[in-house]
């Protein structure tokens, strides 16, 4: 916004097209390196923001004001015994709030707890999927979610349909960038989800929010203690070195970025800002969750349903049910520490199915044949972008021998630094108003390429 108007989009590089400013946020860049997404309304551009929970806008006298804040709820004294059947009458509730469709439903089926839950109260309300979806994961992660899903799905006799992906990591990680607005470091994989939803006429539904609130993710014994004492340095410095994805460490990103630009994107700046967010959900009755909930979950997890699903079919998100919610938000800290209140419920409601397992969703494939020319792929790919685009962001001259070395011995050093290097070119040069638009321009006539069967 500027003295003459407000621009408004669900398209952060539709604006940078009609000519909003394009400069850098040098903070929120620093903390989306080290974290994979983005705090409170912090976007890659210091003039572009992202509306808050709950938000007002109100424009007077050629000034914009813009409110909103978490919803904050008091904390919820419960047994676990109490949690585990609050937890399911709510979840059923959820599930049969949604008006019924004519379509059939679509369901995304993993191998972890949020869309087996799902999955469970569909049929017993008598609403069986017409199909589940499995995406297959790109090396190295094993595809654990395809084994375990399939056994879901012969246990409730439904078909299901596994999605493999495409062969250019690169093209995909260029069309994920423009589609979650350069907030998001994850949901490649779950581009071809969305392909294989377009024309789908069904409601797909979606367990965002079930793991942050009810299974105890990102949940540290010792950041509780931090947040109950105040100590929110340590806890902030806890934080930047709990990586959720294979995020470059310091000295990986010392030598992707240039040294004056490695300065403003500092360590010391990404502290001071989540030391900030931190403050803001200090009273909540699981201070952490709700960091994550109102931060990774809002700003970067919500992309993939809405910014990918959303844009091809109607979704449904019932673990973000007020009701559930408020349940789910006002338990403390110390009641999920075990990562145990979800799949308790899970078994409780369906003992016929509690011998089927979990996806291990840490395991990994690295020397498979499978997985060295997928990175060898990759790593050419990637090489060929840096050679072709001279850039202020990245490191050429020091990017470029690294990969060379990457490429000869197949090794997976591009798992690390590839999506950042990729991201960083793709958004320098969407930094201009012409530049904005030719992305927009080949977003709309991209193709998937054929899926990689090796």
């Amino acid at each position: 916004h500027n003295p003459d108007g407000i621009g408004v989009s669900p398209s952060l590089v539709h604006l940078i097209a009609q000519g909003a400013p394009a400069e850098l946020d040098d903070t929120a860049l620093a903390v989306f390196l080290r974290l994979g997404f983005f705090l409170g309304e912090d976007t890659p551009f210091a003039s572009i923001r992202a509306l808050p929970p709950a938000a007002t806008l109100r424009w007077t006298e050629g000034r914009l004001s813009v409110s909103g804040v978490p919803v904050r709820l008091p904390h919820r004294a419960l047994s676990r015994a109490e949690a585990v059947d609050a937890y399911i009458a709510l979840f059923r509730q959820a599930m049969r709030r949604r008006p019924s469709s004519e379509a059939p439903d679509v369901l995304p089926l993993s191998g972890g707890r949020d869309s087996r839950h799902i999955l469970f109260e569909l049929c017993a309300a008598g609403r069986k999927p017409a199909r589940c979806l499995t995406v297959r994961h790109f090396p190295p992660r094993a595809d654990e979610d395809v084994r375990v899903a399939a056994t879901l799905a012969r246990a409730l006799d439904i078909p299901q349909e596994i999605l493999d992906q495409p062969t250019s990591r690169l093209q995909a990680e260029c069309r994920k960038n423009l589609r979650t607005n350069f907030c998001a470091d994850e949901h490649t994989q779950f581009l071809v989800l969305a392909d294989a939803l377009r024309g789908c006429a069904g409601v797909v539904h979606d367990g965002i929010g079930g793991d942050i609130l009810s299974a105890g993710l990102m949940l540290d014994e010792r950041e509780i203690e931090f947040a109950a004492a105040g100590r929110f340095t340590e806890w902030a410095e806890a934080i930047l070195e709990t990586r959720c994805n294979p995020l470059p460490q310091e000295a990986e990103l010392s030598r992707l970025l240039p040294a004056p630009l490695y300065r403003r994107f500092s360590r010391e700046r990404a502290g001071a800002r989540v030391q900030e967010e931190l403050y803001r959900h200090r009273e909540a009755p699981n201070p952490g969750g709700q960091f994550y909930f109102w931060n990774r979950t809002r700003r970067e997890v919500a992309l993939a349903p809405y910014g990918l699903l959303g844009r091809e079919v109607t979704v449904f998100s019932p673990y973000l049910d007020h009701d559930l919610y408020d349940l789910l938000a006002s338990l403390p800290a110390e009641a999920l520490l075990d990562c145990g209140l979800h799949t308790q419920a899970i078994a409780r409601a369906y003992p016929e199915y509690a011998h089927i397992p979990y996806e291990k969703p840490y395991a990994q494939d690295w020397a498979s044949r499978r997985s060295r020319r997928f990175f060898r792929r990759w790593t050419g790919e990637t090489m060929r972008a840096l050679a072709r685009q001279a850039s202020g962001l990245v490191r050429r001259a020091t990017l470029l021998p690294e990969l060379a070395g990457s490429l000869l011995t197949g090794g997976g050093s591009i798992a690390c630094i590839g999506p950042l290097t990729l991201y960083l070119l793709q958004l320098e040069s969407v930094s201009t108003p012409a530049g904005a638009r030719s992305a927009l321009e080949s977003d709309e006539d991209s193709a998937p390429s054929a899926p990689d069967a090796g």
